[in-house]
């Protein structure tokens, strides 16, 4: 009994040797290594170059999958077939003391190690590198919506809504954005008048130069809230957003009363357009300033503004 169990696990370890070492042979090992390597190196490029043509997240997912099954394709064929100068043969085909071409164990290793620190600096540049700014989340947007008066002077609404629904409300918000705007002119109220500005926003005024830097902006609205007997308001007519969800144009028309040089009273009337940019926050200012008066231009006032 002793001596059967002996044998048998003889037997059993002399197979398992011939197992792997027909493997080996047969390059199934180096197959499988060079497959995975060159597969990670692809991935990492995929995940960086795919997001630039703004690809989908599951066109990642199904390349993953394909390299996947493309492993156990390439382990079958290692295993079944061999590389010869005539061309690809069946294992079983190849006479025993054919000659195989094949990489020497020193070039195998610089072609794998070369792939690995590609790979791996592709990885660490992914890690390392800057992300785009994020932008609100839908569950604030989503609170925001359910809540209306908790939304600010220059907020969108936001959510889950369909295209045509989203510019629908952001049309709303910039008729609300222009009232309050007009509102805060009405009363001379500069700091606010200024608030709905962006940042880099451009002003281009009636007869006078263009203001491009928040200080000129401010020099302007000073002077012009600065003259004597000054009634400004206007009304907006019409907005329209783009499709991207990211500008808008509103137009209508201003009416504008100042006391000429001798004190009397004089009036303009006139047109106006706005440029709106909706901000990295969510929320929209204005980029682009623009009116000019319905009066011909030698019995304009000088203070023309919407």
């Amino acid at each position: 009994m002793l001596f059967q169990l002996g044998s048998y696990g003889k037997t059993n370890l002399v197979n398992q040797k011939g197992f792997f070492g027909e493997l080996t042979r047969r390059n199934v090992y180096k197959v499988a290594l060079t497959y995975a390597v060159v597969s990670w190196l692809l991935i990492e490029v995929a995940s960086i170059l795919l997001p630039n043509f703004d690809a989908p997240s599951w066109v990642i997912k199904a390349f993953v999958v394909f390299l996947a099954f493309g492993f156990i394709i390439a382990v079958i064929i290692s295993w079944a077939f061999e590389m010869t100068p005539e061309g690809l043969k069946r294992t079983a085909d190849i006479t025993p003391g054919e000659v195989l071409p094949c990489w020497g164990r020193r070039k195998f290793a610089r072609f794998i190690i070369g792939v690995a620190v590609l790979a791996f600096a592709l990885f660490v540049y992914q890690l390392l590198r800057p992300k785009p700014p994020a932008m609100p989340a839908q569950s604030e947007t989503a609170s925001i919506r359910q809540n209306p008066t908790a939304i600010s002077p220059f907020e969108s609404p936001g959510g889950s809504a369909s295209p045509g629904e989203t510019r629908s409300a952001d049309e709303r918000t910039i008729r609300d954005l222009e009232t309050q705007w007009s509102k805060a002119a009405a009363e001379k109220d500069l700091e606010k008048m200024l608030s709905f500005y962006a940042d880099d926003a451009t002003v281009l005024p009636a007869n006078a130069p263009a203001a491009t830097t928040k200080d000129n902006v401010r020099r302007l609205w000073t002077d012009l809230f600065a003259s004597p007997g000054l009634a400004l308001s206007w009304r907006t007519i019409r907005v329209e957003v783009a499709k991207s969800g990211e500008m808008a144009y509103a137009t209508g028309t201003y009416e504008l009363t100042a006391n000429d040089a001798s004190g009397n009273p004089t009036t303009d009337h006139g047109k106006y357009l706005t440029v709106w940019e909706k901000q990295s926050d969510g929320k929209w200012k204005c980029g682009a300033d623009i009116w000019n008066s319905d009066i011909a231009a030698s019995t304009a006032t000088p203070l023309q503004k919407k």
